[in-house]
């Protein structure tokens, strides 16, 4: 079985085969129990059905706000129609924007990244902390033990890191060789630069490891070496943002993190504190 199953929503390994619910499913069941739900939850649902756009790219905290609820209203929202959280019933809004309304995502991004006043710096500052701390927040719901010593040990078993990382995902990239170097491993910062990083490659060994991190949108040049190393037979440790992601396919495992905001500098808070957590529990052992 494929190891991102621990990364999976599902509650059993043999629930991570198990198809994504679709929009129209998830939207008749709304309607279906909207009467017994208690009046919070019905705001939810509401404007669920009203507003899915929103539901698919605001933040926790931005929904939320927007209800006059709390975050953890949502999370037991997600969780009365069968989810282990609110990320993992966002992907279905989201699903339904990458399969049917594009423009939607330009319209309420637009939107939200308007400032209500151009020098409010203090309300500027508050979104940003709120999306860190929203993206900490779901990398503590989402990522399991099991998941986290898997990843640990397929750095320990590795002899060499190869390490991809590109735009946004580079800082992370940096972050995990520091943290490599430190704990004196071999690794390497795949050179996509000066145009080597297909020559890197094509020197692993069955016994290196390549981590692979990318975002939406997905750098092609990230998603090409990542098929490489794949069609190759070594292993690949991804972190990205959702399971529909090009390299979530190839990976061993992946971690998915940094997936619930909408702001226009998304940020890498979960994917530093993950990275940070394998790093440590390599030196530990």
């Amino acid at each position: 079985m494929n190891e991102n199953s621990f990364n999976r929503p599902a509650a059993t390994a043999s629930a991570s085969d198990a198809p994504q619910e679709t929009f129209e499913a998830l939207r008749q069941r709304l309607r279906n129990r909207f009467d017994q739900l208690s009046p919070h939850l019905q705001r939810i649902a509401r404007s669920a059905l009203e507003k899915p756009n929103d539901f698919a790219l605001n933040t926790v905290v931005g929904i939320a706000g927007d209800l006059e609820v709390q975050p953890s209203t949502l999370i037991r929202f997600a969780k009365e129609f069968g989810y282990r959280g609110f990320s993992e019933m966002q992907r279905v809004f989201r699903l339904r924007l990458i399969e049917g309304a594009p423009r939607a995502r330009e319209e309420v991004f637009a939107r939200q990244a308007a400032p209500q006043q151009a020098n409010d710096y203090g309300a500027l500052l508050n979104g940003c902390v709120d999306a860190l701390i929203a993206s900490l927040e779901d990398l503590r719901r989402s990522v399991s033990p099991e998941a986290l010593d898997k990843g640990t040990q397929m750095l320990r078993q590795a002899e060499h890191v190869y390490i991809a990382g590109l735009r946004r995902s580079r800082p992370i990239a940096t972050y995990l060789a520091y943290g490599l170097t430190r704990c004196e491993r071999q690794c390497s910062l795949l050179d996509f630069g000066s145009g080597m990083a297909a020559e890197q490659i094509a020197t692993m060994r069955s016994s290196d490891l390549l981590v692979a991190i990318a975002f939406t949108p997905y750098t092609q040049s990230v998603v090409d070496i990542t098929l490489d190393t794949h069609l190759s037979g070594k292993r690949i440790l991804v972190l990205t943002d959702v399971p529909e992601s090009p390299l979530a396919r190839h990976a061993e495992l992946t971690f998915l993190v940094d997936n619930s905001t909408t702001s226009q500098f998304r940020p890498i808070s979960g994917a530093i504190a993950l990275v940070q957590t394998l790093i440590t529990g390599l030196g530990a052992g």
